[in-house]
């Protein structure tokens, strides 16, 4: 057979078990979670393809995805790249597997950049960007955008949020976690399911297409 590429071995590397011994890191994940260690710290320089075919694997097992723990914009925007990646994989796959993640910050959202991904599997959510989505860019005032965001859920719309670029990812993430603190009075739990969308700027006429995170709300 023809040799597997780099994608293909990440799709499928974490199908092995942890006795295979060409098993990737990350993958032999059964001995570790026995252990009660779910947790995975994210770098600014960590690979998401490895942390992907993580989520993937475990995603496919009978247990709870990986914790994903970041400190700054740049963890934060390879754990949103891992958590898209991990997606596609899935929902590539039969039977389809969604993820839905929720923030959670460790410490005061406005001055903190702590935050914990608790990603759960869910059944298959069919959602693309369209017009009326918000946008986060790296001077929007979180606190307006979860404004938005939690009116918008309240009202029962369909929500989302398009951005790229780690501050504004950062940003985007902490709009979400705020807007799930807005609408707990009104029984709501907010999650979000993040895509790789490859679209021109909105704010800039004739821009070419680049390639964006899209944050589809669930409430």
């Amino acid at each position: 057979p023809p040799p597997q590429t780099s994608a293909e071995a990440g799709r499928h590397a974490a199908r092995r078990t942890q006795r295979d011994p060409d098993a990737k890191p990350g993958s032999d994940f059964w001995d570790r979670i026995a252990r009660g260690q779910n947790v995975t710290k994210i770098g600014g320089a960590t690979n998401p393809r490895d942390v992907a075919s993580q989520i993937a694997a475990q995603g496919r097992a009978a247990v709870d995805c990986p914790l994903l723990q970041c400190v700054g914009p740049q963890s934060t925007n390879q754990a949103m790249k891992a958590i898209a990646i991990a997606r596609k994989y899935l929902l590539d796959e039969t039977p389809k597997i969604d993820l839905l993640v929720t923030p959670r910050f460790e410490q005061d959202i406005r001055s903190g950049s702590n935050v914990v991904f608790d990603i759960q599997k869910a059944r298959p959510i069919k959602r693309e960007p369209t017009e009326d989505d918000l946008s986060a860019k790296e001077k929007t005032d979180a606190f307006k955008l979860a404004g938005a965001i939690a009116g918008r859920a309240r009202d029962g719309e369909e929500v989302a949020v398009t951005t790229k670029g780690a501050i504004p990812v950062l940003v985007a993430v902490k709009a979400i976690a705020l807007a799930q603190e807005y609408v707990q009075d009104d029984s709501m739990d907010i999650k979000f399911a993040v895509q790789f969308r490859d679209l021109a700027d909105p704010e800039i006429r004739g821009s070419p297409e680049s390639t964006f995170l899209h944050f589809a709300i669930v409430a």
